[in-house]
C-alpha cells in the first residue's frame, strides 16, 4: 500500500506498512535499513541522522521495477510481439534494481501459439525475488505461471498484451 500522504501521521502507519520490533523508534526506520526499501518512492526518508514522522509521507514497502516496451513485432510460422533481445523491440530498461546481481531482462513478448503464451525472461535469476508482473492493463502472477525453466516463465491462454509494432508498453514487476 503506502504511508499516508498527509496528516495526520503515527509511527502505527510506519509499523502497518514496514513491521519492526516493538519498542518501536524511528530510528529502526531509516531507508536502506532492513524495513525500508532504498528506492526512488522512499527517497525523502534519511538514511541515517536526523528522522521524522514527516519523512514518510507516501513512503512504501513495495518495491518495482518498472520499464517501457517500445513493442516490435515478427511473423512467421506464428506472430511475435513485445521485446526479445536482439531480435524485436527495445527496452528503456532492463535492468532488474531489486534483483540480487542486477539481472538483466532478455524477454517480454507475446506469442500467437496454440496455447497463446506470455513470455517473460530475466538472465540471471531463480524462481522468486518477485511476485506479479503487469504488461499493460494484463496483470501475471509469478506463481501462476504455466512453466518456469531458467529464468523463463510462461503463461498460456491469453491475450495479446501489447500494441502495433512501434507503440508503447509500459511494464511493472512488483517485488
Amino acid at each position: 500500500m503506502a504511508v499516508t500522504s498527509s496528516a495526520p501521521i503515527s509511527i502505527t502507519d510506519l509499523v502497518t506498512e514496514f513491521g519492526g520490533s516493538t519498542p518501536h523508534a524511528l530510528t529502526e526506520y531509516y531507508r536502506g535499513g532492513s524495513l525500508v526499501p532504498n528506492v526512488t518512492a522512499n527517497n525523502s526518508v534519511p538514511t541515517s541522522g536526523a528522522i521524522s514522522l514527516t519523512d514518510f509521507f507516501g513512503a512504501t514497502n513495495t518495491v518495482t521495477w518498472t520499464t517501457v516496451v517500445t513493442v516490435g513485432v515478427v511473423t512467421g510460422l506464428f506472430t511475435q510481439s513485445g521485446f526479445s533481445s536482439g531480435i524485436f523491440g527495445s527496452l528503456s530498461d532492463s535492468t532488474v534494481d531489486f534483483l540480487s546481481g542486477t539481472p538483466t531482462v532478455s524477454r517480454i513478448e507475446f506469442a500467437s501459439l496454440g496455447t497463446t503464451p506470455v513470455f517473460f525472461k530475466i538472465n540471471g535469476s531463480g524462481n522468486s525475488g518477485w511476485t506479479t508482473i503487469k504488461i499493460g492493463s494484463l496483470t501475471l502472477n509469478r506463481t501462476d505461471a504455466t512453466s518456469f525453466s531458467s529464468g523463463l516463465w510462461s503463461w498460456t491462454g491469453q491475450s495479446n498484451p501489447f500494441g502495433s509494432a512501434g507503440s508503447e508498453t509500459t511494464v511493472v514487476l512488483t517485488q
